[in-house]
């Protein structure tokens, strides 16, 4: 991801200043808020019900930061078995567990338990089902 500086227009002023110029703001990007380090982050799109208890609904976009190192009770997403899986990362003594809404997910000897990122924000669509038509089909909101 590449951020782009936008920069407004210099303005003369010629007579007296305006007031209201201490109050101009920029644009606000919400990629500027939600992406941290550009280079590490990432996106994936929920693709189950298995963890409505903890917020995150199927068809929600993930925010994913490869950055940071998970602690215990950080959501995560992890590949072990041969998928991927969101899931709160908990930690036993030195052993790393997967604990999802009805199921838990622990190493045996030999498994190794492969942490792809920290789960730092979610994005969700709000829309009705009637207006998800056309462009706004796979609108996100936070």
């Amino acid at each position: 991801m590449i951020r782009v500086l936008q920069q407004r227009a210099e303005q003369k002023i010629m007579g007296f200043q305006s007031p209201a110029n201490d109050y101009l703001e920029g644009r606000l990007n919400i990629a500027d808020i939600l992406v941290i380090d550009p280079h590490c982050t990432y996106y994936f799109q929920m693709d189950s019900a298995a963890m409505k208890n903890y917020g995150i609904r199927s068809g929600d976009i993930l925010v994913i930061d490869k950055s940071l190192t998970p602690i215990d009770g950080t959501i995560v997403v992890a590949f072990i078995h041969g998928c991927y899986y969101c899931r709160v990362y908990e930690l036993q003594g030195n052993k790393p567990a997967l604990v999802g809404e009805e199921d838990r997910i622990e190493t045996t000897d030999g498994e190794v338990l492969q942490i792809w990122g920290v789960v730092t924000s979610i994005c969700r669509n709000m829309l009705p089902a009637p207006l998800r038509k056309g462009k706004y089909k796979r609108v996100c909101t936070l």
